[in-house]
């Protein structure tokens, strides 16, 4: 059944008069009867009576005429859907995310999101780390990813969301817990926890970065595979670690010490990644609510 032809008897159901049902759809009198002929042709039924001053529903034409008005508001609702999907009000993303830093920012990336494209569906995917995120982004299981940088990928868009400076993390009974600030040099001694070695693995270059700065390479005594098992092995008491700031997990386990010379440490920055011939206009919206705070 063609939509045409539905529309034609529509408004011929409420003029009952081909004259009138024929100005109002900009067309003539003859093709209109043309068209309802071939509606009845292909249903097997009649639906209009003729009389000289007009016509009048048969109890077919009087059946389809819910049905076809819950069509057309069908049509107009699909079009209002999409037209609004278009501009980004309407749809669904799936952000995913690793690590403390991500469980700290996601929550605000969400409401963002959310505040930008209210009719947006929102969910979210952990990782173990930021390699893994990427790799969702790029085999489409996720639309956005939190990533920590440098970061880089041919088939990948990034933006910055925020800047984390270092800190010491420690046990809440380790000779440094009750200190105010430390300096880097004051490390070279300890037992490190560290994350696993893999491609990309922004937090442990920063790590290796900030004991460089001291003029020491950290003595790793344990590799972990994400941020929340270094942070437990920590609060164990096995070693300690180098986080970055807006991290506060097991806060009452461990303890955060910022460092003296933070100000001449690096810094570590966080991004979401995106599929960069990802065409969604939805996802553009999400990618402009997140905006990246000063260092």
């Amino acid at each position: 059944m063609e939509l045409r032809l539905l529309q034609s008897f529509l408004v011929l159901s409420q003029e009952l008069h081909f004259g009138r049902a024929a100005a109002r759809l900009h067309i003539a009198q003859p093709p209109l009867t043309k068209q309802i002929h071939q509606l009845e042709k292909q249903l097997g039924v009649q639906l209009f009576e003729r009389h000289p001053r007009g016509v009048r529903l048969t109890p077919a034409g009087e059946a389809l005429v819910p049905d076809a008005e819950q069509i057309f508001a069908a049509v107009d609702s699909a079009v209002h859907n999409v037209r609004h999907a278009e501009h980004g009000g309407v749809g669904h993303l799936v952000l995913g995310f690793s690590g403390a830093t991500g469980t700290a920012l996601v929550p605000g990336m969400l409401r963002a999101i959310a505040a930008t494209s209210p009719g947006v569906d929102l969910d979210v995917k952990r990782y173990a780390n930021s390699s893994q995120v990427a790799d969702g982004v790029v085999d489409g299981e996720l639309d956005l990813g939190h990533v920590l940088l440098p970061f880089s990928h041919a088939d990948l868009s990034t933006r910055s969301v925020a800047h984390h400076r270092p800190v010491l993390v420690v046990a809440r009974d380790h000779p440094l817990a009750d200190r105010q600030s430390v300096r880097v040099t004051e490390l070279e001694n300890e037992n490190f926890i560290t994350p696993r070695r893999y491609s990309g693995s922004a937090l442990l270059q920063l790590i290796q970065e900030v004991c460089a700065t001291g003029g020491f390479t950290p003595r790793v005594v344990k590799e972990t595979p994400d941020a929340y098992t270094t942070l437990m092995l920590v609060a164990g008491g096995l070693g300690v670690s180098i986080t970055v700031t807006g991290v506060d997990v097991l806060s009452l386990e461990v303890r955060y010490i910022p460092f003296e010379e933070e100000k001449d440490l690096p810094v570590l920055e966080s991004a979401v990644a995106w599929r960069t011939k990802n065409p969604s206009r939805l996802l553009e919206k999400a990618v402009d609510s997140v905006v990246s705070p000063p260092v």
